[in-house]
């Protein structure tokens, strides 16, 4: 059975993120393609292009496969002409013996659209009304939220803007998917900013692996001895003092400058155990 995720059609073969989505939203073909579960295991790409040909002249069958023998119980039709998916929703299907659900295949713009957005390299004093001023200009703010040190009470450097509608975001990042990101100035200070989506996204997920990879062998080589996913979003908080897998600028879980320097490797602090540093949420931001 297919899960909520694939129906988008973004998590692909072992869990990796398979289609890369265009900044510009023009996604293939969709506006004339299903996606289709609960498949028999049996079924491939034959018998499902010959199954929806009587609806119409079908472009593209496609059975996702686990292994070269193995079905994920899920695939996509592609037709020639987008009329005839309402008859096709309208109707009940079955194929190979098995009731199979059909939907209309999920638009790029909707698989990665939010109103959240990820701020990063905030200098620790630049205050709540520069971020809210800066970032309507792209349209309205419903919050700021903010993450601190739950030891030494200071704010870390990087927030999460809370927008009214999505196309903010989209606005902001220049409709990018992370982990690419898009570079803005506010008062002289240069931000990285990228579109933070629920944690079972599949791109949170794809995310979350590479940071954790990347904490693996960053431990494997020494280069740390401590926890330092301290917020516990592993791609947002994986950043560590001063110059971070070559993002460049200070770091989201220490204090601004010390760590890494941009020549040399410098003696991390001592352990310290803040991980899942909850929320402390800026007062409301009026609009």
């Amino acid at each position: 059975m297919s899960g909520e995720h694939e129906e988008n059609g973004v998590e692909g073969q072992n869990g990796a993120v398979s289609e890369r989505p265009p900044t510009n939203w023009v996604d293939y073909a969709e506006d004339r393609k299903i996606y289709v579960s609960s498949l028999n295991f049996a079924t491939r790409d034959g018998s499902l292009k010959a199954y929806f040909e009587k609806y119409g002249e079908v472009e593209k069958a496609e059975v996702k496969m686990e292994s070269a023998t193995r079905s994920r119980g899920f695939g996509f039709v592609v037709f020639n002409e987008p009329e005839v998916l309402d008859t096709i929703l309208e109707c009940k299907h079955s194929l190979d013996g098995r009731e199979i659900e059909v939907k209309r295949a999920i638009t790029m713009k909707e698989k990665f659209s939010t109103n959240k957005l990820f701020v990063g390299g905030l200098p620790p004093k630049l205050p709540n009304e520069d971020v809210v001023e800066f970032f309507r200009k792209f349209g309205e703010v419903q919050d700021v939220e903010w993450v601190v040190d739950r030891v030494t009470g200071n704010r870390k450097g990087f927030c999460f803007v809370i927008f009214a509608d999505p196309e903010a975001v989209e606005g902001v990042t220049d409709g990018k998917i992370p982990p690419q990101s898009q570079k803005h100035e506010i008062k002289g200070y240069t931000v990285e900013c990228k579109k933070k989506f629920p944690d079972n996204h599949p791109v949170q997920k794809k995310i979350k692996r590479i940071q954790q990879q990347k904490k693996e062998r960053a431990m494997a080589h020494e280069y740390m001895g401590q926890d330092y996913m301290a917020y516990g979003y592993d791609y947002y908080n994986g950043y560590y003092d001063g110059q971070y897998f070559g993002y460049g600028y200070p770091s989201y879980g220490y204090n601004y400058n010390n760590g890494y320097s941009n020549s040399r490797y410098v003696s991390p602090p001592p352990k310290v155990a803040y991980a899942q540093t909850p929320y402390r949420h800026s007062p409301s931001v009026s609009n």
